[in-house]
């Protein structure tokens, strides 16, 4: 047997320690913290404290999700919703939030001209009302080269997901295939439209999934910012579908001497300015139920709130 004060050996039917003196019978060990004693048998060691990790609180459960979307998703969503609807019907306050939507067209330009080589920035055109996105439309190989080597270094960063490397093999197909030609002028034209169903899906997504939100009040307005990039995209293609409507008189007559977007998208393609304003109602359409199914997904794709990280 082991003393349990001073682990000396002794006799398994000793009653005492002949090292220390302790009666085994009536040894208790000091408690954790020094308050009171407990009771040790004189045949095992005393007690130890239960480690640190047991101690812990258990973890919260995850939030209740209905279709992949948090329960504060869904509610953010419909918050948005009617906001957006609201607004749409009172020209007034849709006026108000009008410059914001103006610049994600205009950044939307802006990042197609950048991504085909163009020099651009965007800006507001006080003259005709709206925006205009200033380029002196002449390709700089130094630009097309610095993405040429971006996605270089993306593929070998990513080299080991088969995934990641196939997506951006199909990108650079895409590239090649529309650079210098109608393609990339036609990307150019409609890359305004195109920027404001971005910016709408990504505000949407942060929206239902309260990625990059600080304050739970955030998620509502962001949902409302996407919808109202939506609706400003479906009211504009719906305006074009009349053929008397006083919308698409003002929208054919141009801005400063130039065709608007969709007029010079429908020269392109060959086609009337009703079918791509159709083609506008549709790529509006299908973005929403695109980012809810993305936001289903947002633990894969990885943008997910900080409460949602330890899950």
């Amino acid at each position: 047997m082991i003393c349990p004060r001073c682990s000396a050996e002794t006799d398994d039917e000793a009653k005492d320690c002949p090292a220390c003196g302790i009666v085994f019978a009536k040894w208790r060990a000091p408690r954790p913290g020094g308050v009171g004693e407990i009771p040790v048998s004189p045949t095992r060691p005393a007690a130890t404290a239960p480690p640190a990790w047991a101690l812990r609180a258990p973890a919260p459960p995850p939030p209740p999700e209905t279709l992949g979307i948090t329960h504060a998703g869904w509610r953010a969503a419909g918050i948005g919703l009617v906001m957006a609807a609201g607004l749409t019907w009172f020209p007034f306050l849709k006026f108000i939030l009008s410059p914001l939507i103006t610049l994600f067209h205009e950044l939307g330009h802006t990042a197609v001209l950048w991504l085909f080589g163009y020099s651009a920035i965007p800006a507001f055109d006080f003259a005709h009302g709206g925006g205009v996105t200033m380029s002196d439309l002449e390709r700089s190989s130094l630009i097309v080269w610095a993405w040429v080597l971006g996605f270089v270094i993306l593929g070998w960063w990513q080299r080991e997901r088969k995934g990641v490397l196939i997506a951006l093999a199909v990108v650079a197909v895409l590239y090649v295939y529309m650079y210098n030609s109608t393609r990339e002028t036609l990307a150019i034209t409609l890359g305004g439209h195109a920027g404001e169903v971005a910016f709408g899906a990504l505000f949407l997504y942060r929206g239902l999934t309260g990625w990059g939100c600080k304050m739970e009040a955030e998620r509502p307005l962001y949902a409302f910012l996407g919808f109202m990039s939506f609706f400003a995209g479906l009211q504009l293609g719906f305006s074009l579908m009349g053929s008397n409507s006083m919308e698409r008189y003002w929208y054919l007559q141009g801005k400063g001497g130039i065709d608007n977007d969709l007029v010079t998208g429908a020269q392109i393609l060959t086609m009337k300015l009703e079918g791509v304003a159709r083609l506008l109602i549709l790529c509006e359409l299908l973005a929403i139920p695109a980012t809810f199914w993305a936001a289903s997904l947002r633990k894969t794709i990885g943008a997910v709130a900080e409460t949602e990280e330890e899950f």
